[in-house]
């Protein structure tokens, strides 16, 4: 989960043409004098026609009117050319030798009429960011979306909010503009600016646990207030003053303190309203969710549980009106559809979502490079689709898992087991579908890139004292991706896809 600003500089290379000299005789003749050449009709030669930008980089989808879905193919020669068939390019070359041209209709036009549309990333790369604030502004532009959230932590959000609205925030500028310009903390917030200022307005929202364990403990005093024969219960031994990073007498505490309360919740909750109640359960949460992030004694796949509660209460807490309509980017595990995560619960759950999520996940090529902590490789993922479409396609391709041909075959890709992030269940069951972006760059070094972020789209219409923010953010940053990497090494997500099968 994932720096300067750095400028891109693009290159002219112009030609040159060198005039080559021809030998003189010994004794000089008479220069001849040319016959002179009659100007040219105004039809005559051949003129190169003007270049045509595409109008779309590939043709309308449709959907196949499909008596019978036919079985899936099972060869890989067969996958191979499923894939290759039915993958939907989002970028394509303008056609007069320039910048290539965004095509991102067939994602909004299959999003349609849903309530949320979630992108997943590995963390720490350039392209998924890019890619990611480039579909916000289509859909905010055309009234899809008027939310947009990420993994960032909550106690963030006030910040962000201020950004957005006033272009004037210190905490937000110290994130924006010293941290990696295509980090989707900061292209993300500052496409909702853009678009702010074009009369577009959005909701901006942090959904991740808080980087204080403090601003849990505020939200627990605030609910507190409203109980009576229950208030000492919260208030008594709330762990208030731990210190960063907390001492293991401090984590002792927090851990007792949730014991306490979830052991109390039903005497509780019976003094509070639904809502309240389901704040002190997700702050509960949050406080020992953040407090545990320094904790090395194990845990970890407790603590993802524990962390998503917090998550889910922050996305839907967002989504209160039937009117809202939500853009969320976060790492592929909290966005996929079928178990554990935040996202499964706003597709099953929330009734204002249930059944209207669209999701996204990542595919990428071997070579990729992320920064998570440090530089990392990563291998081809899925290999299905990096074996149809090679490592690195010439342009981010769209692979959905759940639409057959138009010759009404099923799709293999949807029913091939997904295990990366510990869900369990088929690719279909978890996402939508996938966008191939190719090799992916480390956002620490923006340049290396191939994506145009200011290229042309297609379109078809309408501060806490003490550290800076930015040391904050990489601060909490680190400790979300160390507990992570403990949980990777400890078999957690391998183990929890195995007990779902």
């Amino acid at each position: 989960m994932k720096l300067g600003l750095i400028s891109v500089v693009v290159a002219s290379l112009l030609g040159s043409i060198a005039a080559c000299g021809g030998s003189t005789d010994p004794v000089p003749t008479p220069p001849v004098t040319p016959e002179p050449v009659p100007p040219a009709e105004p039809d005559a030669g051949i003129v190169a026609p003007p270049a045509v930008k595409p109008t779309a980089c590939s043709a309308p989808l449709t959907t196949p009117t499909c008596a019978t879905v036919k079985p899936a193919p099972t060869s890989g020669p067969d996958v191979s050319a499923f894939i290759t068939g039915n993958a939907v390019p989002l970028r394509c070359d303008d056609g007069a030798g320039g910048k290539a041209v965004w095509d991102l209709r067939p994602l909004v036009q299959l999003y349609g009429d849903q309530k949320m549309f979630m992108v997943g990333e590995v963390h720490g790369t350039n392209e998924i960011g890019i890619l990611s604030s480039l579909l916000l502004e289509q859909l905010a532009t055309k009234d899809l979306v008027n939310v947009v959230a990420s993994e960032l932590p909550m106690d963030f959000a006030p910040a962000l909010e201020r950004y957005v609205e006033t272009g004037n925030d210190p905490m937000a500028s110290q994130l924006l503009d010293r941290g990696a310009p295509n980090f989707f903390g900061a292209i993300l917030t500052k496409k909702a600016r853009a678009l702010y200022e074009r009369g577009v307005k959005l909701k901006v929202g942090a959904v991740d646990i808080p980087y204080s364990p403090q601003t849990a403990v505020v939200a627990i005093e605030e609910v507190a207030a409203k109980l009576t024969t229950q208030k000492d219960v919260v208030l008594t031994t709330l762990p208030k003053n731990a210190q960063e990073p907390p001492t293991s007498d401090d984590i002792a505490n927090v851990k007792t303190y949730f014991d306490l309360i979830m052991s109390k919740k039903t005497e509780i909750c019976a003094e509070l309203s639904a809502d309240d109640c389901d704040r002190l359960n997700a702050m509960t949460h949050a406080l020992w969710a953040s407090t545990l992030t320094y904790d090395r004694t194990g845990q970890s796949e407790v603590w993802f549980e524990r962390r998503e509660v917090a998550i889910y209460y922050n996305m839907h807490t967002l989504m209160a009106r039937p009117t809202d309509r939500m853009f969320l980017h976060m790492g592929a595990a909290h966005t996929n559809k079928h178990s554990f995560s935040a996202g499964s619960r706003m597709s099953q759950e929330y009734p204002l979502t249930k059944g209207k999520v669209f999701s996204i996940a990542p595919a990428y090529g071997t070579g990729s490079v992320i920064w998570y902590g440090q530089d990392q490789k990563l291998p081809g993922e899925p290999q299905s689709i990096v074996s149809a479409l090679t490592d690195a396609p010439a342009h981010p391709m769209f692979i959905s898992t759940t639409r057959p041909s138009a010759a009404c075959d099923g799709n293999p890709v949807g029913q091939e087991p997904d295990d990366t992030v510990g869900a369990g269940g088929t690719r279909a069951q978890l996402y939508d579908g996938y966008v191939h972006y190719g090799k992916l760059t480390s956002e620490r070094r923006p340049n290396d890139t191939k994506f145009e972020r200011d290229g042309e789209v297609l379109s078809s219409g309408p501060t806490p004292s003490g550290r800076t923010a930015l040391e904050r953010l990489l601060a909490f940053r680190a400790r979300i991706e160390q507990r992570e990497r403990e949980a990777i090494a400890a078999g957690v997500l391998t183990r929890r896809a195995a007990t779902r099968r």
